[in-house]
Protein backbone atom coordinates (compact mmCIF):
# COMPACT_ATOMS: atom_id res chain seq x y z
CA UNK A 1 0.00 0.00 0.00
CA UNK A 2 2.40 2.10 0.99
CA UNK A 3 4.45 1.39 -2.23
CA UNK A 4 0.97 2.37 -4.44
CA UNK A 5 1.00 6.19 -2.37
CA UNK A 6 4.26 6.71 -3.50
CA UNK A 7 4.27 5.91 -6.48
CA UNK A 8 1.33 8.01 -7.17
CA UNK A 9 2.78 10.94 -5.35
CA UNK A 10 5.53 10.32 -8.11
CA UNK A 11 3.47 10.76 -11.21
CA UNK A 12 1.50 13.80 -9.57
CA UNK A 13 4.71 15.58 -8.44
CA UNK A 14 6.09 15.16 -11.46
CA UNK A 15 3.25 16.10 -13.82
CA UNK A 16 3.12 19.61 -11.57
CA UNK A 17 6.61 20.25 -12.49
CA UNK A 18 5.89 19.69 -16.17
CA UNK A 19 3.56 21.95 -15.54
CA UNK A 20 4.93 24.83 -13.80
CA UNK A 21 8.40 24.52 -15.29
CA UNK A 22 7.98 22.79 -18.49
CA UNK A 23 8.46 26.55 -20.40
CA UNK A 24 12.23 27.24 -18.71
CA UNK A 25 15.18 26.58 -20.70
CA UNK A 26 16.66 24.78 -18.32
CA UNK A 27 13.88 22.46 -17.09
CA UNK A 28 15.00 18.62 -17.98
CA UNK A 29 12.35 16.11 -17.63
CA UNK A 30 15.15 13.16 -17.44
CA UNK A 31 16.17 14.98 -14.27
CA UNK A 32 12.83 15.41 -12.46
CA UNK A 33 12.51 12.27 -13.06
CA UNK A 34 15.82 10.89 -11.52
CA UNK A 35 15.12 13.64 -8.61
CA UNK A 36 11.70 11.85 -7.93
CA UNK A 37 13.09 8.40 -8.07
CA UNK A 38 15.91 8.89 -5.87
CA UNK A 39 13.74 11.46 -3.13
CA UNK A 40 10.02 9.45 -3.32
CA UNK A 41 10.25 6.15 -4.87
CA UNK A 42 13.89 5.11 -3.27
CA UNK A 43 11.98 5.81 0.07
CA UNK A 44 10.05 2.32 -0.28
CA UNK A 45 12.37 0.07 1.11
CA UNK A 46 12.95 2.28 3.92
CA UNK A 47 9.16 1.15 4.73
CA UNK A 48 9.99 -2.32 4.39
CA UNK A 49 12.60 -1.74 6.90
CA UNK A 50 10.37 0.59 8.99
CA UNK A 51 7.93 -1.51 9.23
CA UNK A 52 10.38 -4.81 10.66
CA UNK A 53 11.36 -2.27 13.48
CA UNK A 54 8.12 -0.97 13.94
CA UNK A 55 7.14 -4.66 14.76
CA UNK A 56 9.75 -5.67 16.59
CA UNK A 57 8.99 -2.25 19.32
CA UNK A 58 5.36 -2.72 19.79
CA UNK A 59 6.26 -6.63 20.52
CA UNK A 60 8.96 -5.81 22.79
CA UNK A 61 8.18 -2.03 24.36
CA UNK A 62 4.27 -2.01 23.72
CA UNK A 63 4.32 1.04 26.61
CA UNK A 64 6.82 2.65 24.68
CA UNK A 65 5.68 2.17 21.06
CA UNK A 66 4.39 5.74 20.05
CA UNK A 67 7.08 7.40 21.94
CA UNK A 68 10.04 5.55 20.00
CA UNK A 69 7.75 6.07 17.19
CA UNK A 70 7.70 9.49 17.15
CA UNK A 71 11.48 9.73 18.13
CA UNK A 72 12.40 7.39 15.53
CA UNK A 73 10.24 8.69 12.62
CA UNK A 74 12.64 12.40 12.60
CA UNK A 75 15.77 10.86 13.03
CA UNK A 76 14.85 8.18 9.82
CA UNK A 77 13.77 11.16 7.99
CA UNK A 78 17.08 12.95 8.34
CA UNK A 79 19.17 9.74 7.64
CA UNK A 80 17.12 9.64 4.61
CA UNK A 81 17.84 12.95 3.28
CA UNK A 82 21.17 12.62 3.68
CA UNK A 83 21.53 9.03 2.13
CA UNK A 84 19.83 10.34 -0.85
CA UNK A 85 21.79 13.38 -0.98
CA UNK A 86 24.92 11.45 -1.27
CA UNK A 87 23.07 8.89 -4.01
CA UNK A 88 22.58 11.85 -6.10
CA UNK A 89 25.67 13.42 -5.66
CA UNK A 90 27.54 10.39 -6.64
CA UNK A 91 25.13 10.41 -9.90
CA UNK A 92 27.16 14.03 -10.62
CA UNK A 93 23.82 16.02 -9.69
CA UNK A 94 24.89 18.08 -6.81
CA UNK A 95 28.80 19.49 -6.13
CA UNK A 96 28.58 18.94 -2.38
CA UNK A 97 27.37 15.96 -0.23
CA UNK A 98 25.45 18.48 1.18
CA UNK A 99 22.72 20.46 -1.24
CA UNK A 100 21.07 23.49 0.44
CA UNK A 101 18.51 23.80 -2.29
CA UNK A 102 17.90 19.99 -2.33
CA UNK A 103 17.36 20.16 1.45
CA UNK A 104 14.37 23.32 1.04
CA UNK A 105 13.26 20.80 -2.15
CA UNK A 106 13.14 17.33 0.39
CA UNK A 107 12.37 19.13 3.44
CA UNK A 108 9.38 21.72 2.15
CA UNK A 109 7.79 18.82 0.84
CA UNK A 110 8.51 15.15 0.40
CA UNK A 111 9.70 14.68 4.05
CA UNK A 112 5.74 15.50 4.92
CA UNK A 113 5.09 12.39 2.11
CA UNK A 114 7.59 9.86 4.00
CA UNK A 115 6.52 10.93 7.41
CA UNK A 116 3.06 10.21 6.73
CA UNK A 117 3.90 7.18 5.57
CA UNK A 118 6.13 6.52 8.76
CA UNK A 119 3.30 7.12 10.72
CA UNK A 120 0.50 5.35 8.64
CA UNK A 121 2.66 2.08 8.79
CA UNK A 122 3.03 2.63 12.55
CA UNK A 123 -1.09 2.75 12.99
CA UNK A 124 -1.28 0.07 10.50
CA UNK A 125 1.05 -1.99 13.30
CA UNK A 126 -0.65 -0.78 16.02
CA UNK A 127 -3.72 -1.85 15.21
CA UNK A 128 -2.60 -5.18 13.35
CA UNK A 129 -1.02 -6.57 16.72
CA UNK A 130 -4.22 -5.89 18.82
CA UNK A 131 -6.74 -7.46 15.76
CA UNK A 132 -3.96 -10.10 16.05
CA UNK A 133 -1.91 -10.52 18.63
CA UNK A 134 0.96 -12.64 19.51
CA UNK A 135 2.98 -13.80 21.78
CA UNK A 136 6.36 -14.99 22.46
CA UNK A 137 7.33 -18.47 23.85
CA UNK A 138 9.20 -21.51 23.84
CA UNK A 139 9.00 -25.02 22.11
CA UNK A 140 12.02 -26.48 23.85
CA UNK A 141 14.57 -24.28 23.07
CA UNK A 142 13.16 -22.92 20.48
CA UNK A 143 12.36 -19.11 20.85
CA UNK A 144 8.66 -19.15 18.79
CA UNK A 145 5.98 -16.38 18.11
CA UNK A 146 2.45 -17.91 18.54
CA UNK A 147 -0.96 -16.47 17.61
CA UNK A 148 -2.79 -15.50 20.99
CA UNK A 149 -6.17 -16.32 19.97
CA UNK A 150 -5.15 -20.02 19.51
CA UNK A 151 -4.56 -20.43 23.07
CA UNK A 152 -6.71 -22.56 25.17
CA UNK A 153 -5.91 -22.15 28.06
CA UNK A 154 -2.43 -21.59 30.32
CA UNK A 155 -1.27 -22.96 33.47
CA UNK A 156 1.00 -21.92 35.50
CA UNK A 157 3.98 -24.21 36.35
CA UNK A 158 6.16 -22.52 38.77
CA UNK A 159 7.51 -19.60 37.41
CA UNK A 160 6.70 -21.15 34.21
CA UNK A 161 3.30 -20.86 32.36
CA UNK A 162 2.04 -23.30 30.04
CA UNK A 163 0.15 -22.46 26.83
CA UNK A 164 -2.07 -24.98 25.40
CA UNK A 165 -2.56 -24.71 21.40
CA UNK A 166 -4.15 -27.85 20.01
CA UNK A 167 -1.78 -30.83 20.32
CA UNK A 168 0.97 -28.40 21.33
CA UNK A 169 2.35 -27.16 24.56
CA UNK A 170 4.67 -23.89 24.65
CA UNK A 171 5.90 -22.49 28.10
CA UNK A 172 6.96 -18.76 28.74
CA UNK A 173 8.99 -17.94 31.99
CA UNK A 174 6.63 -15.34 33.73
CA UNK A 175 4.15 -15.93 36.29
CA UNK A 176 0.48 -16.16 35.80
CA UNK A 177 -0.52 -12.81 38.06
CA UNK A 178 1.17 -10.90 35.45
CA UNK A 179 0.00 -12.51 32.48
CA UNK A 180 -3.16 -12.09 33.52
CA UNK A 181 -2.96 -8.20 33.59
CA UNK A 182 -1.40 -8.08 30.19
CA UNK A 183 -3.27 -10.63 28.37
CA UNK A 184 -6.27 -8.23 27.68
CA UNK A 185 -9.74 -8.90 27.99
CA UNK A 186 -10.28 -11.95 25.60
CA UNK A 187 -8.77 -14.01 28.57
CA UNK A 188 -10.07 -14.55 32.36
CA UNK A 189 -8.63 -15.79 35.01
CA UNK A 190 -10.57 -19.02 36.68
CA UNK A 191 -8.08 -20.90 39.03
CA UNK A 192 -4.99 -19.55 40.77
CA UNK A 193 -3.21 -21.93 38.57
CA UNK A 194 -5.36 -21.60 35.45
CA UNK A 195 -6.00 -18.47 32.38
CA UNK A 196 -8.97 -19.35 29.90
CA UNK A 197 -9.58 -18.15 26.80
CA UNK A 198 -13.02 -17.17 26.69
CA UNK A 199 -13.60 -18.21 22.66
CA UNK A 200 -12.49 -21.40 24.11
CA UNK A 201 -15.37 -22.01 26.43
CA UNK A 202 -18.12 -24.48 25.86
CA UNK A 203 -19.91 -24.81 29.12
CA UNK A 204 -19.73 -24.87 32.87
CA UNK A 205 -21.08 -27.17 35.39
CA UNK A 206 -21.46 -27.44 38.93
CA UNK A 207 -20.22 -31.26 40.84
CA UNK A 208 -21.25 -30.60 44.80
CA UNK A 209 -20.39 -27.49 45.84
CA UNK A 210 -16.93 -27.25 42.92
CA UNK A 211 -17.69 -25.55 39.23
CA UNK A 212 -15.82 -26.72 35.92
CA UNK A 213 -15.31 -24.69 32.84
CA UNK A 214 -15.82 -26.74 29.72
CA UNK A 215 -13.82 -26.14 26.67
CA UNK A 216 -14.45 -26.89 23.14
CA UNK A 217 -11.23 -29.28 23.38
CA UNK A 218 -13.35 -31.32 26.00
CA UNK A 219 -10.65 -30.07 28.73
CA UNK A 220 -12.26 -29.93 32.01
CA UNK A 221 -11.08 -27.00 34.28
CA UNK A 222 -12.22 -26.65 37.91
CA UNK A 223 -13.19 -22.74 38.77
CA UNK A 224 -11.47 -21.70 42.24
CA UNK A 225 -13.28 -20.40 45.23
CA UNK A 226 -11.83 -17.13 45.50
CA UNK A 227 -12.69 -16.58 41.45
CA UNK A 228 -16.33 -17.27 41.53
CA UNK A 229 -18.86 -16.08 39.60
CA UNK A 230 -17.47 -17.03 36.37
CA UNK A 231 -18.69 -14.63 33.36
CA UNK A 232 -17.51 -14.57 29.47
Amino acid sequence: MSAIVLLVIFVITLVQNIIRYSDHASYSIWVSIVYLCVSVLFFIPVIAISLRVQIAIRKKYPKWFWGLILLLAPISLFLFYLVSNIVLHSMGYFDYFIDKEYARYYFGREALYHLIMLVGSAVYVHLSQQKFPTIEVFKGRKLMTIDLLSVEWIEADGHYANFYVANETFIKREKLSLLAKTLGPGFIRIHRKYIVNKSQIKSKEKQGRDEYLILSSGIRLKIGQSFKPINW
